[in-house]
């Protein structure tokens, strides 16, 4: 939907007059109507290429760091992946909790140890302009901006650097909030960047008209949408050699201004997929560097025969053909059954060691299996139904499971057992893994089948002298909990706040 389009189905003053807003003068005054001719007077102002530069300029160096944050998530991230670039407002809200959510998430799981000198000085000058007022001014993200281009950083690596700092996305890593997603996204409306509409089921939906789409795109030196240059970059994999992959990407941190990458001596092939997808512009995987560089016109040409396009041509013009291809490729979501999907269903019997009933049940074949497939299950309910990923466990000495809390963790730990567990027997287990954490635990689930009324008493003693509390979580109270959640606020992220209590978990605190 272009512009002139979305302004014929324009579906209230509100609405028009945000849109208005940007080059309409004396909006406020006019009808619904009104606005509409004018809109389509000023259509070019809203498609021109310069004035979009602009907007996004400005909102680049917006005072308020949440809109600095939260508008290029929403356009770069999100919309511009979308099929027609529209998504319904509350995808989009659970788009830009979600990429946050996942940058901590990264932050924890990122060896700081290991960066490079420019990563490290980059760093440096990070941390120092956070220093001042516990805050980054406008100016200070200008030079910090400038430093991280000239460095080939790319936006999310710094933002995973600001999350090891405990900056990002808020203070502390604390998420955004709708309101501030909301602000994020009148401001966009304000500037002519985006807009609002009703689809065919009557649902609101964020919009991106595809004429100003293609100029954002411009701006962000964006060539293709995620999906499609994933499906391209597996078919240069199966019709190219490994060593084509590493060459491109070398050759990509020599010339190329985007944000290098480092690979292994010996890469895999998934490793080299995901560096290209993250640090190679499509039309230098296809092309190269050079006129002599990338893949051949017999190659391309023959590409194009099986994508049933025109197959003469120059090189160029091949690969144009081919990026324009799989730029307009559809997803088309197939469900692929989890595996772990099914253990739900079988959780209490996994926590209470229920063997009989597992192996008549085809769930396992050894008493073994049991502890995994409990850990597993619990793995797949925070992930899948509370919307909270596990983070990746390193070593042999670690609970079952870990998961970002703002800047610290929460941990747990599953014991399947066949009577009710004794936290006194494992309090010193436990404790070792809260004092060996690299950040401050706040919360350590155990969870069982059930507890002995001395485990309680554990739980206070142990936090009168820590500053972790300990839940003690039924298998079939978290299994609730997470299939309450799930149904009652699909695609939302589950507060793991909720699970800071004390001893016996309570339920009736969530007001679920």
């Amino acid at each position: 939907m272009d512009f002139i389009k979305f302004v014929e189905q324009i579906p209230n003053i509100t609405i028009a007059r945000r849109v208005a807003s940007a080059y309409v003068a004396d909006y406020r005054r006019l009808e619904l109507d009104e606005i509409k001719s004018f809109l389509e007077k000023t259509a070019k102002q809203y498609t021109s290429f310069e004035n979009i530069s602009s907007r996004l300029e400005e909102l680049r160096l917006d005072e308020n760091r949440a809109i600095r944050i939260i508008a290029p998530i929403i356009l770069r991230n999100h919309l511009l992946n979308q099929d027609d670039f529209i998504s319904p407002c509350k995808d989009t809200d659970a788009a830009v909790l979600n990429y946050e959510k996942s940058i901590i998430d990264e932050s924890n799981n990122f060896d700081i140890n290991k960066i490079s000198k420019d990563f490290a000085l980059f760093k440096h000058m990070l941390d120092t302009a956070w220093a001042h007022n516990n805050d980054i001014s406008v100016d200070e993200k200008n030079l910090i901006e400038a430093l991280r281009i000239y460095l080939s950083i790319s936006i999310q690596e710094q933002h995973i650097l600001e999350a090891k700092s405990g900056r990002f996305p808020n203070f502390e890593n604390t998420l955004h909030t709708f309101d501030d997603i909301d602000a994020a996204r009148r401001s966009l409306q304000n500037k002519g960047l985006l807009v609002a509409i009703k689809n065919s089921d009557g649902v609101m939906c964020d919009l991106i008209p595809e004429d100003i789409a293609k100029e954002i795109r411009k701006y962000f030196n964006i060539e293709l949408r995620d999906y499609g240059y994933e499906m391209l970059v597996d078919y240069v994999i199966k019709k190219t050699k490994k060593q084509y992959l590493i060459d491109i990407v070398n050759k990509s941190n020599t010339y190329s201004s985007r944000a290098k990458a480092d690979i292994s001596a010996s890469p895999t092939i998934s490793e080299l997929k995901t560096v290209i997808l993250k640090s190679v512009q499509p039309s230098n995987l296809l092309g190269g560097f050079s006129p002599r560089d990338g893949l051949d016109v017999t190659m391309l040409s023959s590409w194009c025969s099986d994508l049933g396009l025109t197959v003469s041509g120059a090189k160029t013009s091949l690969i144009e053909r081919i990026l324009n291809y799989y730029d307009s490729m559809r997803r088309i979501e197939i469900k692929n059954e989890d595996n772990r999907e099914k253990l739900l269903s079988v959780y209490q019997q996994l926590a209470s060691r229920d063997l009989k009933f597992l192996r008549s049940n085809n769930i396992i074949d050894k008493d073994l299996q049991c502890e995994h497939l409990f850990e597993d299950a619990t793995n797949y309910l925070f992930e899948k139904l509370l919307l909270n990923k596990p983070l990746t466990l390193t070593g042999t000495d670690h609970p079952d499971g870990k998961l970002s809390f703002k800047d610290k963790y929460i941990m747990w730990d599953n014991k399947s057992k066949e009577s009710a567990v004794n936290l006194k027997d494992h309090i010193q287990q436990f404790d070792r893994y809260i004092k060996t954490s690299e950040k401050e635990v706040v919360v350590f689930m155990v969870i069982a089948p059930e507890f002995t009324p001395q485990s309680v008493q554990v739980c206070v003693d142990y936090s009168l002298n820590n500053d972790t509390q300990i839940l003690l979580i039924t298998a079939d109270e978290l299994k609730t909990v997470a299939e309450t959640w799930y149904k009652k606020h699909p695609g939302e992220i589950f507060n793991l706040g909720y699970f800071k209590q004390n001893g016996r978990f309570d339920i009736s605190l969530l007001g679920l």
